[in-house]
């Protein structure tokens, strides 16, 4: 169960989750040690620029030379201390440590010319990301067409279908990063959510379904594999459960479902489920739930405690997604129609096991402000493949940390078999056994709010 408000305000240290046993399996040199290094600083300091004003970055046995190059390449000071005294930024630091998942390719400067290596690594994230925002340009403008309307999607690719199938009210911008790195030998639809059909009904659970058949009408395609985010999710459980013969395997990413009273449930699923209802039964209150949600999110200060503010610091949504993120609640219209089309959602219950539906595997993050970590008890007959936790990491992996996504999708997609593909997988990753159920080891601060933001 996640921890209650009164454990998350405790004064102590906050308990880092374990490792495997077999975590150092190659000999580590001051790049790729570096290179783990700059990726947690990036990933840190584009939600708190002056995290590192005064704090360290703590590491056990760094390779020998790496506190002068993390000075040189990124400006920090790096402390030598046990793995007791590491926060929940340095616990991730250490995860990432001889982890290949991370480097997208090898650089190797001039000896101890560490800054101008950082600069070469930077342009080289840029590139990737602008590759990534303008990946809709790259892909082919589809039209598939059913019930009256024209469903426009993108394709791309050429191998086995892949669809990413995204939540109610959003758009494919959300999947730009993490189809980027998983069109290599694959052929990957994507389309916005629908929100309306013909003559202006609000598009329902069948009506996404229907979205779903017509792309692979169009497609030619009677198999395919799905990566589905938030409530997407359920979307996709519902459909390997009416086409079992369909969908070759899932993977459902921070998915929001339908819940009992006794399942773990996030603030935010509960309050949002409770205005959305109140908005699709009257309406005309969807003005004044706008307003009572506010603006936009304004990060508050991180609290003195260091290891809270690092729990904080990875727990913050980074900058520059409002615009995507905000569309279900971009005016009163937009949130009267999505209110009505989660609310019709979340009165289907998680269907049964039955034989022959797709193996699944489950995501969650320690650090999800919007879906709870953990499935709901219904839905974990159904998780074959098992259900993992993304380290330090919030409801938007697969924009803040695609490489490791698609690392493990890929994994899973390539081999569906029983069980998580935690074996050489990235070490960010902790999965759920039979005799250690997972909890988040990194709860959130108390500053995170229970009430849902227009920021979702």
């Amino acid at each position: 169960m996640p921890l209650t408000t009164e454990q998350q305000r405790g004064n102590g240290p906050i308990m880092l989750g374990p490792r495997p046993e077999s975590w150092r399996i190659m000999s580590e040199t001051i790049e790729s040690f570096l290179t783990a290094a700059h990726r947690t600083f990036v990933e840190v300091t584009r939600r708190a620029p002056d995290y590192f004003d005064g704090r360290p970055l703590r590491a056990s046995d760094p390779p020998a030379g790496s506190a002068r190059a993390v000075a040189a390449a990124l400006g920090v000071r790096l402390s030598a201390v046990a793995a007791r005294e590491f926060t929940a930024v340095d616990d991730l630091l250490d995860r990432r440590r001889h982890a290949d998942v991370t480097r997208d390719g090898g650089d190797r400067g001039p000896a101890g010319d560490w800054e101008r290596w950082r600069r070469r690594q930077d342009r080289r994230g840029a590139v990737r990301a602008a590759r990534a925002a303008h990946l809709a340009r790259a892909m082919d403008h589809r039209v598939a067409r059913h019930s009256g309307r024209a469903l426009r999607y993108r394709a791309g690719g050429r191998g086995p279908l892949l669809v990413l199938l995204t939540a109610l009210g959003h758009t494919d911008e959300v999947w730009y990063p993490l189809a980027d790195r998983l069109l290599p030998g694959r052929r990957v639809v994507m389309w916005d959510a629908g929100e309306t059909g013909p003559y202006g009904q609000t598009w329902t659970l069948a009506g996404q379904l229907a979205d779903f058949d017509a792309v692979l009408a169009a497609e030619g395609a009677d198999r395919c594999d799905v990566i589905a985010w938030c409530s997407g999710a359920q979307i996709a459980v519902e459909y390997a459960h009416r086409r079992p013969k369909t969908v070759r395997a899932a993977v459902l990413l921070h998915g929001s479902y339908p819940r009992a009273v006794s399942d773990p449930s996030s603030a935010y699923e509960r309050n949002l489920g409770a205005v959305c209802a109140s908005v699709a039964a009257h309406p005309g209150r969807a003005a004044r739930a706008l307003r009572a949600l506010g603006g936009e999110a304004v990060p508050v200060p991180l609290p003195g405690d260091e290891h809270l503010a690092a729990v904080e610091v990875l727990a913050r949504t980074p900058p520059g997604l409002d615009s995507v993120l905000r569309r279900p609640f971009r005016d009163a219209r937009a949130l009267a129609g999505y209110s009505r089309q989660l609310t019709e959602l979340w009165r289907h219950p998680v269907p049964a096991a039955a034989p022959g539906v797709a193996p699944l595997l489950s995501l969650g993050a320690e650090l999800d402000r919007v879906a709870a970590p953990e499935p709901p008890a219904a839905l974990v007959p159904l998780l074959t493949a098992g259900h993992g936790l993304l380290v330090g990491a919030t409801h938007y992996s697969m924009l803040e940390r695609p490489e490791v996504v698609a690392a493990v999708c890929g994994a899973f997609l390539d081999d569906p078999r029983p069980g998580p593909p935690a074996p050489g997988g990235p070490r960010e990753v902790r999965w759920s056994t039979a005799v250690a159920p997972l909890t988040p080891s990194n709860p959130s601060s108390p500053s995170a709010r229970s009430a849902p933001s227009t920021r979702k």
